[in-house]
């Protein structure tokens, strides 16, 4: 019974645990055939994600200089990619499992030369500390933005498409959070689904603004397609507003009217496709300054 659970350990992210366990002890247990698997697995992952990052980076590449190419392809290719990646390590890893817990070796032996190696040990280890990170800082970063208007005024307004969750924009806004509840206290920073009521609310009340959609001839397009452009701005823009980011491509074929509406805001546009990975940059690199120098 307990051979069974060690096995089964293995497969729920102990490799780590078990291995400094030993290192610290300076035992040398003989490894079963379940260890070496699930560092297998936790190797086919990392080599998941690194694929997931090269198409991206391809297909980021065609967005920027081969427009006809790019509109023909579907825009969540990489994802796609990374999705039939996932199943396939899912599948070997409920293999292994379930030959864990019924007291049989796996069927499937992956990299049987590599998981000898103590490189795999270390890139499981590298794996489950990066991993426990990521959720720590979306943990937090969910945190510290409200997931209502009221109060706020720095904005991201988000299309999720209809399958991503919010902590992967609080992740990705998360140096912008903090210097915005550095710079203007808590509950100034709210990160909310694209809509006619929040992009409303947030144009009136907002010192700042970053919308997160996709764009078509100048428009935004809000959740569940419904476009949005200049002559849907009301009136009554908010004094304080100073910058908005409209992340959409082909925003820029209407810049002229997105600045008259939003006036005096600084507006920015995109005249062409834009990319994921350069918004993100600019949220990184360029947002948290930006924040931190509204009035």
């Amino acid at each position: 019974m307990y051979e069974k659970l060690l096995n089964i350990s293995y497969y729920v992210g102990f490799i780590p645990i078990y291995w400094l366990g030993n290192l610290i002890s300076h035992s040398k247990r003989k490894k079963s055939h379940h260890y070496f698997q699930a560092l297998a697995i936790n190797f086919l992952l990392f080599c998941s994600f690194v694929i997931f990052l090269m198409s991206f980076g391809i297909h980021t590449f065609i967005i920027y200089y081969h427009r006809n190419l790019a509109l023909a392809i579907p825009l969540e290719i990489s994802f796609y990619i990374l999705g039939c990646l996932l199943i396939i390590c899912l599948i070997i890893w409920l293999e292994g499992i379930i030959s864990a817990i019924i007291g049989h070796a796996s069927r499937i032996s992956l990299f049987p030369r590599w998981t000898r190696t103590k490189f795999l040990t270390v890139l499981t280890a590298f794996n489950h500390a990066f991993l426990i990170l990521i959720i720590i800082v979306a943990i937090h970063a969910s945190s510290i933005a409200q997931n209502e208007i009221e109060e706020a005024e720095i904005f991201l307004l988000y299309d999720d498409m209809g399958y991503i969750p919010r902590w992967v924009f609080a992740l990705g806004f998360y140096r912008d959070s903090m210097v915005a509840t550095n710079r203007f206290g808590n509950h100034s920073v709210a990160i909310v689904p694209l809509n006619n009521n929040t992009i409303d609310y947030a144009l009136e009340n907002g010192r700042f603004i970053f919308v997160s959609s996709h764009g078509v001839d100048g428009y935004i397009l809000l959740q569940d397609n419904i476009f949005y452009g200049p002559a849907n701005v009301k009136n009554n823009i908010s004094p304080s507003l100073q910058y908005v980011y409209l992340s959409g491509c082909d925003t820029g074929l209407k810049h002229a009217e997105w600045e008259n509406a939003l006036s005096p805001a600084y507006v920015k546009t995109f005249d062409r496709l834009s990319t994921t990975l350069e918004h993100f940059y600019w949220l990184i690199a360029e947002g948290p300054e930006v924040i931190h120098s509204l009035n």
